[in-house]
């Protein structure tokens, strides 16, 4: 990492509120904080088992499995928060068969002892999807001894001869 680099970033308001909700079980600016240290400023080769690509500034390469063993959490979980991060326009991720490419498309430029860098990725108003969360509700579905047989419509039986 660089001493003294800077950067030029433009969030909205609803990419601010999500960045720093504190009551998720990972801070979303750690998160964030992450993306931005591995982007890259300037253009970089990478190899990886059966797999190399070049970089252009503004991207970075990280698996599910990577994000994971950085924020000490689960892949699904690591998959989620990039998901979510896609969809409120902070980020742009294209999947391989081997690992992800990373555009981060909220950073403008960086700043540094040599001058500043262009991003060519920046979007300055990107469309944002709210985040949907699935709500969760289990239907109770009480007792037997809870039901009412005149209430439910459930015939009441009755034995004639007292036996059951």
């Amino acid at each position: 990492m660089q001493k003294n680099l800077r950067y030029s970033i433009t969030l909205n308001g609803a990419q601010l509120d999500y960045l720093s909700d504190e009551q998720q079980e990972i801070h979303r600016m750690k998160c964030f904080k992450t993306f931005l240290q591995m982007t890259i400023p300037e253009e970089n080769k990478v190899y990886g088992k059966n797999f190399s690509a070049v970089l252009q500034p503004g991207q970075f390469v990280a698996s599910k499995v990577d994000l994971a063993r950085l924020w000490g959490c689960d892949r699904k979980t690591a998959t989620r928060i990039v998901q979510e991060f896609n969809q409120l326009g902070i980020l742009r991720s294209e999947p391989s068969n081997r690992t992800t490419i990373h555009t981060m498309i909220c950073l403008s430029a960086w700043f540094e002892y040599r001058g500043m860098i262009r991003s060519r990725f920046f979007v300055s108003n990107p469309e944002v999807k709210p985040i949907v969360k699935p709500v969760r509700t289990a239907k109770r579905v009480p007792p037997e001894t809870e039901v009412d047989p005149l209430k439910s419509g459930s015939p009441i039986r009755t034995d004639p001869a007292g036996t059951q």
